[in-house]
């Protein structure tokens, strides 16, 4: 699939060319923005609960779902990189998340706001798997790690600007201006437009294809090939959907089995919701679905060679990577300015200041594991800090001081807040050139299913149960961190690969 590359005689930022550098800078800048349109909803969550007179674990809940819609987008968009390149996927996402911020900010309702809200989900996972494909497959093998950092540290750098624009201008614009600043990112695209390149690696692999498309057997004439396609396509959503009814009710069969007298009763129908269990049960469907049909002899669609082996194993444990993750990230942050401003009343510059310097330490920590990455392996430069962070959560939510609580979760930055730099490189270097959008993609946002709990869970145990949100997030971020350990150990390393355009799956 890759192989190893040799030392160079020059300093690794010397190797970069001038499009290598203005890739990564796409992906940088689309990942920041996609970062501040997203987040800023968590600094005003509180006001717009107070706003509409809605419970804020109703408002919690958009972000639920929003995360659940990025699955949609990124596997959309990991389609669309792998058989039309990258920058098309990547400035599409881009306009869709900025004008849903933007539209948003006109809500008459609460339903009207969270429609656009939860619509932006779209677009937010569409960017992901367009960026990093882009920036990773441009940059050089020997510096990818702390490149990887520095790009996924961009999201840090979008909170941290929303943490400023709420600190300084929140008391001025309100809500509502905050959401129509999330207009801006959208002039990005004419960046990406007239000065980013297409993948080289994604475009001499298309070229592959190609060649080996026309020394294929010729296809039926266009009558007979588009209703073959259609046929195909019908079957394959009538599978799909049959497949996830019957992980649908094995879960509402076995959950309440497994689950009964381990969580309180409302809290356990919580996770027991059908609307939950759906989702669940979809989110495993493309694991099962495949896999079944080649059994009874069809062919599977390259895109989907990524659930069947010798993929399977890679696909499953880096989904199960990133739901660790992202069990760590929203029990970190999602209810954080929540806490400090419903529980300690707390006003705007307060609840800033801890963000602003946990996010700025995000994007330097992030770089520095990447570095780590480069050296001692991706996965050590993941578990180390995830490890550290467990230790450290309990500084700042086991008090209600406010200097410890921003001296503890500024320095929750360096470790548990820089777990994910690694990702773009990590993951996009454990697929080939064919899959490899959709791959990210799907594992990527794979973990948006489960991690989407998070925030309705801890407000449900927060404010419904009258817990506080400092045991929630702490159990939250140990849970996760315990699980990407563990799926991390079961993963292939990556250090020192480079990507091939060469054909790999058959």
């Amino acid at each position: 699939m890759t192989v190893a590359i040799s030392d160079r005689p020059f300093a690794w930022w010397k190797e970069p060319s001038k499009d290598q550098w203005l890739a990564w800078s796409a992906g940088f800048l689309g990942w920041m923005l996609d970062a501040f349109d997203f987040t800023i909803f968590f600094l005003i969550m509180v006001p717009i609960s107070q706003e509409f007179g809605v419970p804020l674990t109703l408002v919690a809940g958009t972000v639920t779902f929003t995360l659940w819609l990025r699955l949609l987008g990124a596997f959309g968009s990991g389609w669309l990189c792998d058989r039309i390149g990258r920058k098309t996927p990547l400035m599409l996402s881009i306009l869709w998340y900025s004008i849903c911020n933007f539209a948003a900010g006109f809500a008459p309702s609460f339903a009207f706001l969270a429609f656009f809200r939860i619509l932006l989900g779209v677009g937010m996972g569409a960017e992901w798997p367009a960026g990093a494909a882009l920036a990773m497959e441009a940059w050089p093998a020997r510096s990818r790690g702390i490149m990887s950092g520095l790009l996924q540290g961009a999201w840090g750098l979008g909170f941290l600007l929303a943490s400023l624009v709420y600190g300084l201008l929140f008391t001025s614009i309100g809500w509502r201006g905050m959401l129509w600043v999330g207009i801006l990112p959208a002039l990005l695209c004419v960046f990406i437009r007239y000065f980013v390149k297409e993948s080289e690696v994604w475009q001499e692999n298309k070229r592959k294809r190609l060649e080996q498309q026309r020394l294929a057997p010729a296809a039926p004439a266009i009558g007979g090939a588009t209703a073959s396609l259609l046929f195909t396509v019908a079957a394959w959503l009538l599978g799909a959907v049959a497949v996830a009814a019957v992980l649908f009710y094995a879960l509402k069969i076995a959950a309440p089995i497994v689950l009964a007298g381990t969580l309180e009763p409302k809290l356990l129908a919580l996770f027991l919701d059908d609307k939950l269990l759906g989702v669940v049960a979809a989110g495993f469907t493309p694991f099962v679905l495949p896999n079944l049909m080649a059994l009874i002899g069809v062919q599977i669609p390259t895109q989907l060679a990524i659930f069947r082996p010798p993929f399977l194993w890679n696909t499953f444990t880096a989904s199960m990577w990133m739901t660790g993750q992202f069990l760590v990230y929203y029990s970190m942050i999602a209810m954080f300015a929540s806490w400090l401003q419903k529980d300690l009343k707390l006003p705007p510059g307060d609840v800033a200041l801890p963000n602003i310097l946990h996010n700025a330490i995000v994007f330097f920590a992030m770089g520095f594991w990447g570095f780590v990455g480069d050296q001692i392996g991706r996965r050590l430069a993941i578990i180390i800090p995830a490890v550290i962070g467990c230790f450290i959560a309990p500084l700042y939510l086991n008090t209600t001081d406010l200097t410890w609580i921003t001296i503890g979760f500024a320095l929750q930055g360096a470790f548990a807040g820089a777990i994910y730099g690694l990702q773009p490189a990590y993951l996009t270097e454990r697929f080939p050139t064919e899959v490899r959008g959709t791959a990210s993609a799907f594992c990527y946002h794979f973990g948006t299913i489960l991690g989407g709990l998070v925030p309705p869970a801890v407000t449900y145990l927060a404010v419904d149960k009258g817990l506080g949100f400092p045991q929630p997030m702490l159990y939250g971020t140990i849970l996760g961190a315990v699980v990407a350990v563990i799926a991390l150990v079961l993963s292939p390393e990556t250090k020192g690969m480079k990507f091939t355009s060469d054909l790999q799956i058959k």
